[in-house]
């Protein structure tokens, strides 16, 4: 195929400048904040808004992320992308210039730029061992433009004008009341020995890219304008050149090629933070794609908790789970403060990184295709609200269920507390009801037992206490059958809530 994007193929994706309603549940902006803080400037936030939409996309970027564990591929790129923005910054200020010469000089100087950063990124991906649809593609498409390039004279064109700059020398001799600038007509044999001395730093020789005549990236001084002046009326050969690239090559940026560079960052960043967060202890993987409604794994975390407490005598616990193969519910039900909820968190992370074809939160994780998120956490009820937290609740899960799309993760938590018990179990079942109707699997977080009484769609979990003190929860979720008890006598005796607790403190 013909290379258009590394992140989304030949797709033509809408690409979402807002995050997704489930992002601030799953605490997937936090996390978003951790990992552009590696982007080097790039705006990677609408590419995390966006899911890739197909299975084939996400077997398209798991591949580029196995090639790019070459850490010396992944190096260059973050060159080939420092040397874009550099390229990008004098095509920005030739576009600002008014004066002829000054505009086409940071013209001259993007396009050396840049040419030199596609050579350098064309050469980086013949000489890897690439497995991806995307990188080959890419690296194709790099050839092909170079070619093309070569044979319309834009490298020819850019030697030559460079060629014209090289031979640019000058004097300033400064007296009390007048600068006198006379041209060098004999290039000195030690020319760069003399640079060091002068400026007092090693100067080595090498094949440098221009880098302008200017030293004022805006605006030259009356004296750079002088002398540029001087200059062309004694060289007017030089100037000549310069102006002839603007004009000969006025577009020069390959569109595919400022795309990748956009794009590019997402698969960097998240690598590197990949990186840190193994050496906090923590595994990402790539899952795996089950064709038959595998859904299934191991080590699973909630990462914003291990990144909330980097560093820190804290320790989180990773918990296993398995789907049946068909549309399903887990009801969890347990003790407060269990890990129910860091438990249904987690899973919608591993959902999330896996259709964003990223690594997940597991040490290994069989998953099947989702269409969507969807989630319902509580939230305190709005003071300035004329309606109460049922009504807030209800309003917020109707677009959830008056929505088109099937085949979603759907993630419930803490729904109809403020509901009688009969009223949020009736409600409760018809929630799950609706979303089973639509080939969604899900989780139920609820403090109502009977809505884990199993059935072939729901599947019972409980978090976990230690038999011998009972106040001591393992955070771990595991199949069990709801106890019909939620352990809340534990937690009044652990922070002395109970009657003569209280009533002796207020004596004192």
């Amino acid at each position: 195929m013909d290379f258009e994007s590394i992140l989304y193929a030949d797709i033509h994706t809408e690409v979402l400048s807002a995050p997704p309603a489930f992002f601030q549940d799953l605490q997937l902006e936090y996390l978003l904040g951790i990992i552009e803080r590696d982007a080097k400037g790039y705006n990677i936030r609408p590419h995390f808004y966006t899911f890739p939409g197909s299975e084939k996309m996400i077997r398209y970027r798991q591949e580029i992320f196995q090639d790019l564990s070459d850490r010396k591929l992944y190096d260059d790129l973050e060159d080939f992308c420092l040397q874009m923005q550099r390229s990008r910054d004098s095509y920005s200020l030739s576009l600002q210039c008014e004066e002829e010469i000054q505009r086409a000089s940071y013209y001259l100087e993007a396009a050396s730029i840049y040419w030199k950063s596609i050579l350098f990124l064309s050469e980086s991906l013949n000489s890897a061992k690439l497995a991806s649809e995307g990188m080959r593609s890419l690296q194709n498409f790099l050839n092909k433009e170079i070619t093309e390039k070569r044979n319309e004279g834009f490298e020819q064109g850019i030697r030559r004008a460079c060629e014209f700059f090289s031979q640019i020398r000058f004097r300033l001799n400064i007296e009390e009341d007048r600068i006198t600038i006379a041209e060098e007509t004999i290039e000195p044999d030690n020319y760069l020995e003399n640079l060091a001395k002068v400026t007092g730093k090693d100067v080595i020789q090498t094949d440098m890219v221009i880098t302008g005549i200017f030293p004022n990236r805006l605006e030259p001084s009356c004296l750079e304008m002088t002398l540029v002046n001087l200059l062309w009326k004694s060289n007017p050969g030089i100037f000549h050149e310069i102006k002839s690239f603007y004009h000969n090559y006025p577009e020069f940026y390959a569109k595919p090629i400022l795309r990748f560079e956009e794009e590019i960052p997402v698969y960097l960043s998240f690598l590197k933070f990949r990186e840190k967060t193994e050496n906090l202890g923590f595994a990402l993987r790539l899952p795996q794609l089950s064709s038959r409604n595998e859904f299934q794994g191991s080590g699973l975390y909630d990462l914003a908790l291990v990144w909330k407490n980097a560093n820190r005598d804290y320790r989180v616990v990773s918990n296993e789970f398995s789907y049946p193969e068909h549309s399903s519910f887990f009801v969890v039900t347990g003790p407060n403060q269990g890990g129910k909820t860091t438990f249904a968190r987690s899973m919608g992370q591993a959902v999330y990184f896996s259709m964003m074809g990223m690594y997940a939160n597991a040490e290994e994780l069989t998953i099947p295709f989702f269409r969507d998120i969807a989630t319902h956490f509580e939230v305190e009820e709005q003071l300035q609200s004329n309606s109460g937290k049922l009504k807030e609740e209800i309003n917020r899960l109707a677009p959830m269920m008056k929505g088109t799309i099937t085949n979603q993760f759907v993630i419930l938590n803490e729904l109809f507390t403020t509901a009688t018990t009969h009223d949020a179990l009736i409600m409760g079942k018809e929630v799950m009801k609706h979303f089973l109707g639509k080939e969604c699997y899900g989780i139920y977080v609820t403090h109502i037992q009977e809505l884990a009484e199993e059935t072939e769609q729901i599947i019972s979990l409980a978090a976990q206490i230690r038999e011998e003190e009972e106040q001591r929860r393992t955070y771990r979720i595991l199949p069990m059958k709801a106890k019909g008890y939620g352990y809340s006598e534990s937690l009044v005796k652990e922070f002395e809530l109970r009657y003569e607790d209280i009533k002796r403190r207020l004596s004192r």
